[in-house]
């Protein structure tokens, strides 16, 4: 009897936490599927160029690509020391902007067109999207899911979740995404 409380109990619980997050957007997914894609490991093999339409990369520069996953020089300071900052830069032509939550399936709002950017080159670069440990040197990925504009049509919410292959090695850097149709 016991075993049968805590088991519907359990179930109870599993339907609430699977509540459709997705009600309160207006925009319709165009694809349910969150996909996944892991660059090479950037320090060694980086940059490594993607593209939303094949869901693959390449380390040779296409004519076009959406992201691409690298290292930066970043110095934050005049006399700090210069840091090997893993980015990765939304395309040229593209803005983005980024939203705090866990993940793509908790974005419930598209943000104002205008909180969308891009630098003075035309690319956006997510610095800042990892929490440092300096006792144990890993890199955490904040809860932030990044929305880049895609074309008239579409936007793609991408999650970087993690920067370390399976074997444990950093550089390696895991996004899952999908696109989110916009509304006319």
């Amino acid at each position: 009897m016991k075993k049968s409380i805590l088991l519907g109990l359990a179930i109870s619980l599993l339907a609430i936490g699977c509540e459709d997050k997705k009600a309160d957007l207006d925009n319709d997914i165009i694809d349910e599927s969150v996909k996944e894609f892991t660059s090479v490991n950037i320090k060694t093999s980086g940059p490594e160029f993607f593209t939303f339409t094949t869901n693959k990369g390449t380390t040779t520069e296409p004519s076009a690509w959406d992201l691409s996953f690298r290292v930066v020089d970043f110095q934050p300071s005049p006399l700090a020391p210069v840091i090997k900052d893993p980015v990765m830069v939304i395309g040229s032509g593209k803005k983005a902007t980024k939203v705090e939550v866990a993940t793509i399936t908790d974005v419930t709002t598209i943000p104002a067109g205008t909180l969308f950017k891009a630098d003075e080159n035309g690319y956006y670069t997510t610095q800042g999207w990892y929490n440092y440990d300096g006792a144990t040197h890993v890199i955490t990925p904040k809860d932030f899911v990044y929305i880049v504009d895609v074309d008239d049509t579409k936007y793609a919410l991408i999650e970087i979740t993690d920067y370390y292959d399976e074997n444990g090695t950093s550089g390696t850097i895991t996004i899952h995404w999908k696109y989110l149709e916009k509304k006319q």
